[in-house]
């Protein structure tokens, strides 16, 4: 909690490299949850803000949305840019998505973007989602998948091998990491333990761009909580070297125009809560 409150100014501040990057996989998501006007939508580890924005867009003035996350710091900028946008649909609530604390079978769609693999209880997490959608209603999340097609675990392990610092533990469920989902058979077997029915797994691609390997790299920095701990405290001069060992990775996908791009491989996992 307390690490993901020190990094929503980070966050914030790159707001516009974030969307740049994963706008697409939200507008999915709505798409594959059946966002319509009127839906009453719960977003879980919104941090600051998304896909709930994008949702309360799309279920209008007489739907609502709200946007839910573990850091206080995080839902202050969320709160913040739904004020800016007019969006008065959006609320935001402090919760635990492994604590869902809403009325039971109160939303008609849970949504989870880039979130789960960083919760320590899925099954309690899943459990919730169940209980506090309507009979019919939709939950769906986008998670990061197969790990070894990616550029990121490249791009990491090359600031940490500058640094001699360990490399991150491989990626397995139970243990939050941006790839410990990566498997989606472990994501279904948890939707289908919750009670959950109409499982589906749809493969998603994103082209990942950024301007230049430093902006990749302050991206990076800003977002991924592990990684900036473990460089918390290590001096000016040899981030300096990290980042010039990150930049030797970024040439690979290196183009013309001089921006970086590589695709970024996730899957859409959507399920319902049956009917009685």
């Amino acid at each position: 909690r307390a690490g993901w409150g020190r990094q929503a100014q980070e966050w914030y501040a790159q707001l516009e490299v974030t969307e740049r990057q994963w706008d697409a996989l939200s507008d999915g998501l709505l798409d594959l949850a059946r966002v319509a006007p009127g839906d009453r939508v719960l977003d879980l580890a919104c941090g600051i803000g998304d896909p709930a924005l994008a949702a309360a867009a799309r279920v209008g003035p007489t739907g609502r949305v709200t946007a839910t996350d573990i850091s206080p710091d995080m839902l202050a900028f969320a709160a913040r840019r739904a004020v800016a946008a007019g969006l008065g649909n959006l609320e935001v609530h402090e919760m635990d998505a492994e604590a869902i604390d809403l009325p039971e079978a109160s939303v008609d769609v849970v949504l989870c973007r880039l979130g789960l693999m960083f919760l320590p209880d899925l099954d309690r997490a899943l459990a919730g989602v169940r209980r506090v959608l309507v009979p019919g209603g939709r939950f769906a999340a986008a998670i990061p998948w197969r790990p070894e097609g990616h550029a990121l675990p490249r791009f990491v392990g090359a600031i940490v091998g500058a640094l001699d610092l360990p490399q991150p533990p491989p990626a397995a469920p139970g243990h939050p990491g941006i790839f410990s989902l990566a498997d989606a058979a472990v994501v279904c077997a948890g939707l289908e333990r919750a009670g959950l029915a109409e499982l589906r797994v749809v493969p998603h691609t994103v082209t990942h761009d950024f301007r230049s390997a430093d902006e990749w790299f302050d991206w990076v920095l800003a977002l991924n909580m592990p990684l900036r701990q473990l460089l918390a405290g290590v001096p000016d001069e040899r981030i300096g070297e990290a980042r010039r060992a990150a930049r030797s990775v970024a040439a690979s996908y290196l183009e013309d125009d001089g921006h970086v791009r590589f695709p970024g491989h996730c899957y859409y996992a959507t399920a319902t809560r049956p009917a009685p």
